[in-house]
């Protein structure tokens, strides 16, 4: 046998010659998200007036002859910010912004008259889906590193199943950022 093609003689083997770099991409995103976590929930916010430019409804449904409903209003503003709110329009167009450090995620929406923080769905915002999937990913990664590094056997498909449930988990995540 050539020492190019290596066989492993069982895929324990495998796992546990590759151990490092297997609990390195788990910890890699859980890492992200929880610097995203940091910069949204501990770092002080810094805030600007700003006017709502424009904006777009996402709608679902109409299928059989019905309407489609509205999901969401997304908005840009002036200073290239944008944000997501669930049903309800946001009606005047100044308003005040809150935004975290890093990243410049809107973490609140103000007007001279309401208050719209409570209505945001966009980033990690506890309204918003993301948050719970982050939250949902966390845990599970969590676990996952858990049963990695404990000394006890785990079966092959154990494995395999982290892998897929934290990678789909992982790319709602992603694919949520993206949208919304």
């Amino acid at each position: 046998m050539s020492s190019r093609s290596q066989k492993y003689s069982s895929d324990s083997e495998f796992f546990i010659k590759n151990k490092s770099v297997i609990v390195f991409l788990f910890i890699l995103p859980a890492f992200f998200i929880l610097l995203v976590f940091f910069d949204c929930y501990v770092l002080p916010n810094s805030k600007a007036t700003d006017k709502i430019t424009n904006y777009f409804v996402t709608r679902a449904g109409g299928k059989n002859g019905s309407t489609p409903q509205k999901i969401a209003y997304h908005y840009s503003t002036e200073k290239g910010f944008t944000f997501s709110t669930g049903i309800n329009y946001i009606e005047e167009d100044n308003i005040e912004i809150e935004y975290s450090l890093l990243f410049k995620s809107v973490t609140k929406v103000k007007s001279k008259y309401n208050n719209y923080s409570d209505l945001l769905s966009n980033g990690v915002n506890i309204h918003g889906i993301q948050f719970y999937l982050c939250c949902i990913f966390l845990f599970s990664t969590a676990i996952s590193l858990k049963i990695i590094l404990s000394n006890k056997f785990f079966s092959e498909n154990t494995f395999y199943n982290m892998i897929c449930f934290n990678g789909l988990i992982l790319f709602l995540c992603f694919y949520m950022a993206i949208l919304f």
